[in-house]
């Protein structure tokens, strides 16, 4: 855990590490709108049966009587038990069926009805298209819009599950530069898809090359930063990923075509691979793995980006700063290996908890905001403003109540707000409640992005890492597919939700340690028998 001490004498917070957050920050931006862009172009618009009658300008034209618009409506779609026009089905009348000037009159109730055999005309007022409207994902084919949601999700999941194994073994930097290569191309290719199936693929590509991202980059970040200023650089990473969905809300009103929205959104991803070529590999990666040579030439150079003179950095320093990591150094662990050690399972056990309960409550409020209000722009923007306010104030929060104590306090928040709100009727109250369950999700996040690095060791961080966000992207993946149980019971997502949540914060509470203003631990030993650099210093004065 002396590793701190190295960061500090080649300087902390200077310019390398304003470089370096600047370089993984601006990609974050774009990289928030991918995870919510489904709001717009997987929109599903009111729509109805296309019908002869109605649809047909040489029919519609030929019609005899004094029939307007609105009443060959009436005659030709049924209404549902509210009162509002079926999206399904239609009356069935014969072609070529001639109407008198009474039918109005006839008992509609008795006419046979049929499904949306000739397709759906929709309304065109909010978004222009989406591929709901493209490949008809309505009626029989409505749980088609959920998978393409969850298929996104489920890319992350898998990467998460592959890539943070893959970079505690192989670093940081060299899976960053191909995953941001990867998220360009599959981006891009989604706006030219031309099947719903080739559409997935490519978004499930998107989700497994965003997850290198996140892993990578997020690392590198922590393990350049020292543990004063980690809080910052969580909260300002995080905050680009709100300043993406406000940024979101307002292409969308200018841009309601889906393939010319998903464009202007991937295109810029291809300059995000030269900006980040630059990024030194994490020192303390090359460190724990014993390559002391590299990570000493990487420790010079940020020193001299920072301007401080790094007369103690020799080889011989780092093996003594550094000797009780030298053991360490000769272990591989496995993803199993995290469940060998009590402490490090019951961290990973309640951590992967958390994750899954953030993972399902994030993603099953923001890419339902349809079931908020109508205007689907203002609701994007609005909680854009909202999860960027709420990042800010986690920083405070972080610093001032703890780790642990956010953590259950948003956890049983978000639990209540959420349960509240699944019991009113579309409208501002709802959408209030719901922004203020989503505002506490996200301080969860940003809490949790320190948290969990904080109670891992640099060992096998990404390892751990990976597996908590592969549980947290089981979470996520389910979330969008819980909200085909509207259909039976309208609140039950909601209350399901809630529940996890409140169970979630009584887990965190009993089962997990503070760790406000302790350094990471850098070995699975660290946690196992509860060492503090506080015991280090004390031991070394007895030494002497």
């Amino acid at each position: 855990m002396a590793f701190e001490d190295l960061l500090s004498e080649v300087g902390d917070k200077r310019r390398f590490q304003i470089l370096q957050l600047l370089s993984l920050g601006i990609p974050l931006v774009f990289l928030g709108t991918h995870f919510l862009l489904e709001n717009f172009t997987a929109f599903v618009p009111e729509h109805r049966c296309w019908v002869h009658l109605l649809d047909n300008t040489s029919a519609l034209l030929n019609i005899s009587g004094n029939l307007n618009f609105s009443s060959l409506l009436k005659l030709s779609i049924p209404l549902d038990s509210n009162g509002k026009l079926e999206r399904c089905r239609r009356f069935f009348w014969p072609q070529g069926q001639p109407l008198g000037p009474n039918v109005t009159g006839q008992n509609l109730s008795q006419l046979e009805m049929e499904p949306c055999v000739d397709g759906w005309v929709y309304d065109q007022s909010s978004v222009t298209s989406s591929i709901v409207t493209e490949w008809d994902l309505v009626c029989d084919s409505r749980n088609l819009k959920s998978f393409s949601q969850s298929i996104f999700l489920a890319g992350i999941l898998v990467g998460y599950l592959i890539l943070g194994n893959v970079s505690d073994r192989f670093g940081r930097k060299r899976l960053l530069l191909p995953s941001y290569f990867m998220m360009a191309v599959s981006s891009t290719g989604v706006a030219f898809a031309q099947s719903f199936p080739v559409y997935c693929c490519l978004r499930f590509l998107l989700g497994f090359s965003v997850s290198g991202i996140m892993l990578c980059g997020g690392t590198l970040l922590i393990e350049w930063t020292t543990s004063q200023q980690r809080p910052l650089v969580i909260v300002i990473t995080t905050l680009c990923v709100s300043v993406g969905h406000q940024f979101l809300g307002f292409l969308a009103y200018g841009i309601q075509e889906w393939r010319k929205l998903q464009l202007v959104v991937s295109a810029p991803c291809f300059a995000f691979v030269l900006i980040t070529w630059w990024l030194p590999e994490s020192a303390g990666w090359l460190i724990v793995h014993n390559k002391y040579d590299d990570a000493l030439k990487l420790l010079r150079k940020v020193a001299k980006i920072n301007g401080v003179k790094d007369k103690i950095l020799t080889v011989e320093a780092l093996r003594s700063t550094m000797e009780k990591e030298l053991a360490a150094t000769q272990t591989r662990y496995s993803m199993l290996s995290l469940f060998h050690f009590p402490i490090l399972r019951k961290r990973i056990l309640c951590m992967s908890l958390a994750g899954f309960t953030t993972g399902m409550l994030f993603y099953g409020i923001s890419l339902d905001l349809q079931n908020l209000g109508s205007n689907i722009q203002v609701l994007q923007v609005v909680f854009g403003v909202s999860t960027f306010l709420s990042r800010v104030g986690a920083l405070f929060l972080m610093n001032h109540l703890g780790r642990r104590t956010l953590a259950v306090a948003c956890f049983l928040l978000a639990g209540l707000f959420v349960f509240t709100s699944a019991f009113l009727p579309q409208g501002i109250l709802r959408a209030v409640l719901a922004i203020l369950g989503i505002s506490c999700v996200v301080i969860s996040i940003s809490n949790s992005g320190l948290y969990f690095n904080e109670l891992l060791p640099t060992a096998v961080r990404d390892t751990g890492k990976g597996f908590i966000y592969t549980v947290d992207r089981i979470g996520a993946v389910l979330a969008p597919l819980m909200s085909t149980l509207r259909h039976n019971i309208a609140a039950l997502p909601q209350i399901i939700f809630a529940i996890i949540a409140i169970t979630t914060s009584l887990v965190v509470f009993f089962f997990l340690p503070e760790t406000k203003n302790k350094p990471m631990p850098d070995t699975i030993q660290d946690i196992e028998r509860g060492y503090s650099r506080e015991e280090d210093q004390e031991m070394r004065v007895n030494l002497q």
